[in-house]
């Protein structure tokens, strides 16, 4: 069996486990970043700038231009992103609506359209709320498809990089909100050049790799740098700082090479895992469940140890995260190989044209 049978995925596809195991930890560190008790210092200089940025780097490393019209594209990032988007909403909107009475943290009362209304603005937070990065992901492929097109490949990442840069550095000179939430337009754009980085820096990031003890020192310096110019910059609590914006872009480029040689030598020792690769495969069944799943573990938490115990399990939290990765495993099985129309794939969706 050749090396390239040998990494044939569930999937039917090639796959690079090293891209696995990347997506992975990323996947565990949303859901450590919404597991109880919030730590600003922790969560916002070092769990965020883990696993967003190298997210979107990996989504542009997999995007390929071999789509012959930008309708065919669409079809395809819309059953890939939108399917899904909307086949768990409904199933978390009837839910919620089965609940009851809904009340904001203020008191006030929530109607039964503002889900809708949310659904509809990119930012379903109601019901199923780290589904504005699925909202986000496809505003910037979008973006992204037609800037491709018109700008020279070797122009494209400073682009998109002075783009982004440039439109917080203006929000930030003027000192105005320029932030659009409309289907996380702002948050696309904040992001888009780890997305170009990923697509035009693909040769280095697949020859990128530990070479020697000096190399990994220059990494880590640059990682533990990154953390720093974060936790300088964060805003303050209920605020949007411009700044803190910036800083996730520069920062985040300086802590991704270690991340990803760390995601590479993790994959030399372990070589392909089936689990992993389920669990990444399904990556948008951790993302709409997990706060349910956290939610549930903090109410027993709440009912036999009290709410003061919520705010004293900081040590608790990566365990406690392992733990919601584990208790949705079968109902990603369940989804991926009983139910994959929710993730617009399988029978009910044609094979695409290219």
């Amino acid at each position: 069996m050749s090396a390239q049978q040998a990494n044939v995925s569930i999937t039917g596809k090639v796959r690079q486990p090293w891209l696995d195991y990347v997506r992975l930890a990323s996947i565990f560190l949303v859901i450590l970043y919404h597991t109880p008790p919030r730590v600003p210092l922790v969560d916002d200089a070092v769990v965020l700038n883990l696993r967003v940025p190298v997210f979107f780097l990996v989504s542009g490393f997999l995007y390929s231009d071999r789509w012959r019209s930008f309708g065919a594209y669409l079809k395809h990032r819309s059953k890939q992103i939108l399917v899904p988007y909307t086949t768990f909403f409904i199933l978390f909107y009837v839910l919620w609506l089965c609940q009851g009475t809904h009340t904001a943290p203020d008191g006030h009362a929530i109607a039964w359209w503002v889900p809708l209304q949310e659904w509809a603005w990119g930012y379903p937070r109601e019901v199923c709320g780290p589904f504005w990065y699925i909202a986000c992901l496809f505003t910037m492929q979008m973006l992204f498809y037609w800037m491709q097109r018109f700008i020279g490949r070797r122009w494209l990442l400073p682009v998109c990089l002075a783009i982004s840069l440039g439109y917080m550095f203006v929000a930030w000179l003027v000192d105005t909100d320029l932030y659009m939430s409309f289907w996380n337009f702002t948050h696309a754009i904040q992001y888009l050049p780890f997305y170009a980085m990923g697509n035009c820096l693909k040769q280095p990031i697949e020859r990128l790799r530990f070479t020697s003890v000096q190399q990994g020192l220059l990494l880590t310096v640059l990682a533990v740098a990154s953390v720093v110019i974060m936790a300088l910059s964060l805003p303050t609590p209920g605020h949007q700082e411009w700044t803190y914006g910036m800083a996730k872009v520069l920062a985040g480029a300086m802590i991704i090479p270690l991340y990803l040689c760390i995601g590479k030598w993790v994959a030399g020792r372990l070589g392909r895992k089936m689990v992993v690769e389920l669990v990444v495969v399904n990556g948008t069944v951790y993302l709409a469940m997990q706060n349910y799943f956290i939610g549930f573990i903090r109410n027993v938490i709440i009912h036999f140890w009290g709410h003061e115990a919520i705010s004293q399990m900081f040590w608790w939290r990566p365990a406690i995260a392992l733990v919601v990765m584990v208790a949705i495993l079968p109902f990603a099985w369940l989804i991926h190989y009983h139910a994959p129309w929710m993730l617009g794939k399988g029978r009910l969706f044609e094979k695409e044209t290219h």
